[in-house]
């Protein structure tokens, strides 16, 4: 993941931070200039150090509010093509909308129920042609699902690599001779969760860390074997 390059790009100049690049998604303009890889950069950029225990939680919280910022931008795009897309049409109303909106992720991988519901509602409004209807639904749920795939993979990716990056640091802390053992079983369970997050990055939205960490079973690494005191040792301390 490399950090963002210079340059103009519709949503994304000066300062922005990634969160307000998707908050700033508020037309069909701005949902087309909507650059999937480069949101994930600039939300790798900021995501922030994390060396001790309270700073891989709040490195965590940080990224599970980004996937969740993706679902609300998500909402917001389903909105915008429904109201695009059924401009001249009145079958399906406002507040039916709104629900098909805020629920699109619950649809992902099954759209063929969305149809369905579609159809049903535009059917009871009185379309003249409710499959026409469904199959627009449809359309514009799976523009915006294909867009939350994408956009979601660059977060997951960045979850993923940053765990694996730190695991090591995680397992040192947790076979540390010079930490008392309260520290080193919590640094113990940090590193099975990371090296958890690193297999399934998606876990991070399960709960927050500290409820994570407290599923795992209490456990005491075995600290690293002390080097053996050489020949060559003894002499440098004569």
């Amino acid at each position: 993941m490399t950090r963002p390059r210079g340059g103009a790009r519709v949503g994304y100049a000066g300062e922005v931070s990634a969160r307000r690049v998707l908050d700033q998604i508020s037309s069909l303009a701005h949902l087309e200039a909507f650059d999937p890889p480069r949101y994930a950069e600039q939300l790798a950029a900021e995501v922030p150090a994390a060396e001790t225990l309270a700073e891989l939680e709040a490195r965590d919280a940080a990224l599970a509010d980004a996937l969740a910022q993706i679902d609300a931008m998500i909402a917001r795009a389903m909105r915008m093509r429904l109201d695009h897309a059924l401009a001249a049409d009145t079958s399906i109303g406002p507040p039916t909308r709104k629900v098909f909106a805020t629920t699109i992720a619950r649809y992902a991988g099954d759209l063929g129920l969305l149809a369905q519901r579609a159809r049903d509602v535009a059917a009871r409004g009185g379309a003249a042609d409710p499959d026409a209807v469904a199959d627009t639904v449809a359309g514009a749920a799976r523009a915006v699902l294909d867009l939350r795939v994408a956009t979601r993979a660059g977060v997951l990716a960045l979850i993923r690599d940053l765990a694996a990056a730190s695991i090591p640091g995680a397992d040192r802390r947790a076979r540390d001779r010079s930490l008392d053992e309260p520290t080193r079983r919590r640094w113990s369970a940090a590193r099975r969760e990371l090296e958890a997050l690193a297999a399934d990055p998606a876990r991070i939205t399960a709960a927050p860390m500290s409820a994570r960490l407290a599923t795992f079973p209490d456990q005491l690494d075995e600290p690293a074997p002390e080097r053996e005191v050489t020949f060559a040792d003894m002499i440098e301390l004569d």
